[in-house]
């Protein structure tokens, strides 16, 4: 007779699991317990019934803790218990390197959940060297941890100077590794990049790469806000382009270039398809990626879950033209001209100059009817100010045109020059500049983490972007409760588990014995994000507890105010996971 090897099942294994952390709970008392709650761990698995033991700043057991005993107990029944939220692109460094203790708190970051906040974002560093910006951190300390990052343009604009429009010689390129070096050296998680601005937009892919791979023996990683996202890089315009223009498919697959030749985990961050001309192109990245990532290639992307982009109110007619006739604009719309006060100080004067010349004036209106296509179209411009026209506001650029009988160009035309304020356009929109399917199409994909793109508020006005506030509760509440595009499960992994992998954290993004506490607990049925274009600051609902490393900075709804935030220094993961191989 043919023995059967005895080896037991899931399931069994299961139990006897369960089993074991029920037996050892009797005799434990944690410092704080969460009772009762459906928990998402953060690998994308379906919710499981079970208790959370912490001891100071750490998980120490999952699990049906039944005779367990703390010093304080959370009745989390009917609740989600999920790991703290890791956003991938926050602008909250600059407020948190800074003296203000109220910005350092960031109420509107962690009533959303966030318990982490990557920075570095599009490649600046608010503090140099990175070790003092780590330190900037620590005293008096931030309400959530932080992963500092290399800034391209910080060591770009160190070597460079002011003479950074064009490509640096190899000299130039060694001194910038030797920096990107020793930031790593330092504790720094890898590059960030922003090649669409100054001063990285003038910089070559084989700069990038060679920084790059300067991070790749510290098992770090890249992330870039791409060249382009858009028909145009945001500082070209049509009536600007001398040669082929760039375009977002260039970005992304400098991107995956970059990737491939430095051999790292590479991400596309805050990724869209901005603008009527550019809607549908998620699928020409998603098809680039699959390919990529068929070939090895580390490639992820990043996003904020809104239609509408940027940080806040706009204009549209090009500061070109407010400027007299003739003025160069090969430096493009991000130009140091039009600060120049000088140059700018007869607005009107210059605009009706511009509009006298057949030949300007037909590029000015090509350039604008570009502007109002690349952010969404004339019915996607919700006037947000507007002193002189006050019963403008909360309508859209079509229906006003349409109403007086002019283009929406000639509209935008008669806003600047009747009015008296607000200049030099006399009005402010919010442009609406994406599309749902590209929304939903790049938020399905399983490499797609999620992130703010946005800071700390202390001061609000309408137009502010609303992600500050609700990003990460609005993919819940409005993808999954409402629009069902994907599931709770895959929502709370791509705002967890899978930043954590991205950035190569062992300790947080899941919800694991010997873990760091980071966690939140939120009922499902009252979750919703209400801020909004015109009333940006106001709160998630429903989010009930979050704690970073073990304290709490949201109880009962409410935040405490408290700095419990870590600099999370790479030299430490590094030296843990020697440890366990030694």
């Amino acid at each position: 007779m043919v023995s059967r090897a005895r080896t037991p099942s899931a399931l069994a294994v299961g139990l006897l699991v369960l089993a074991a952390a029920t037996t050892s709970a009797h005799a434990q008392h944690f410092d704080l317990l969460i009772r009762g709650g459906m928990v998402l761990d953060g690998s994308g698995s379906p919710a499981f019934a079970a208790d959370i033991g912490i001891d100071g700043d750490e998980i120490v057991a999952i699990g049906r803790l039944a005779g367990a005993t703390a010093e304080r107990v959370i009745d989390a029944a009917g609740k989600y218990v999920v790991p703290g939220f890791i956003d991938m692109h926050s602008h909250a460094d600059r407020v948190f390197a800074s003296d203000n203790i109220e910005g350092r708190r960031a109420h509107n970051l962690v009533m959303q959940g966030i318990t982490t906040s990557v920075f570095g974002p599009d490649g600046r560093n608010p503090v140099w060297p990175i070790s003092a910006e780590m330190d900037a951190y620590r005293t008096p300390g931030v309400a959530t941890n932080v992963v500092p990052m290399v800034g391209h343009g910080t060591v770009r604009g160190m070597v460079m100077g002011d003479d950074y429009e064009r490509p640096a010689t190899d000299e130039e390129i060694a001194e910038m590794a030797a920096l990107v070096r020793g930031a790593m050296e330092d504790g720094a998680w890898g590059l960030g990049a922003g090649p669409e601005y100054r001063p990285g937009r003038f910089s070559t892919t084989e700069e990038l790469i060679a920084l790059a791979k300067e991070v790749a023996p510290y098992a770090g990683f890249y992330y870039s806000h791409q060249r382009s996202q858009s028909p145009l890089p945001l500082w070209q315009l049509p009536s600007m382009v001398d040669a082929q223009p760039l375009t977002g498919t260039e970005g992304m697959r400098e991107t995956i270039e970059i990737g491939r030749a430095a051999g790292i985990r590479v991400v596309g961050t805050h990724i869209k398809a901005k603008g009527t001309d550019t809607w549908g192109h998620s699928q020409t990245d998603i098809l680039m990626i699959e390919a990529a990532r068929q070939d090895g290639v580390d490639v992820y992307l990043d996003q904020y879950p809104y239609e509408t982009f940027g940080g806040g109110p706009v204009d549209v007619i090009p500061d070109w033209g407010y400027a007299p006739p003739g003025t160069d604009r090969s430096g493009g719309t991000d130009s140091p001209l039009w600060r120049d006060e000088d140059l700018m100080s007869r607005p009107k004067d210059n605009l009706r100059a511009n509009l006298a010349d057949p030949v300007a004036a037909a590029e000015l209106e090509r350039d604008t009817e570009y502007i109002l296509r690349l952010q969404g179209g004339a019915g996607r411009h919700i006037v947000l100010a507007a002193p002189d026209f006050p019963e403008m506001v909360g309508r859209t650029l079509d229906e006003i045109a349409a109403e007086a009988g002019r283009t929406p160009f000639e509209q935008l035309v008669h806003f600047a020059l009747e009015s008296t304020s607000l200049p030099p356009g006399g009005i402010r929109f919010r442009p609406v500049a994406g599309h749902r399917f590209d929304i939903e199409n790049y938020m399905r994909q399983e490499y797609t983490a999620t992130s703010t793109d946005g800071f700390v508020s202390l001061q609000t006005r309408p137009g502010q972007h609303p992600r500050s506030y609700g990003a990460f509760v609005r993919k819940i509440s409005h993808y999954v409760k409402e629009r069902e595009a994907i599931t709770l499960p895959f929502a709370i992994r791509s705002s967890t588990g899978l930043p954590a992998q991205i950035i190569g954290l062992r300790d947080r993004g899941y919800l694991r014995e010997g873990n760091k506490a980071d966690i939140v607990v939120f009922d499902y049925d009252e979750l919703s994000a209400p801020a909004t274009i015109m009333e940006p600051d106001l709160y998630p609902t429903g989010i009930e507890y979050v704690l970073t490393n073990g304290q709490f900075t949201v109880d009962g709804r409410r935040p405490t105010g408290a700095l419990p935030g870590e600099v999370l220094d790479r030299r430490e993961r590094d030296s843990a996971a020697k440890g366990v191989s030694e």
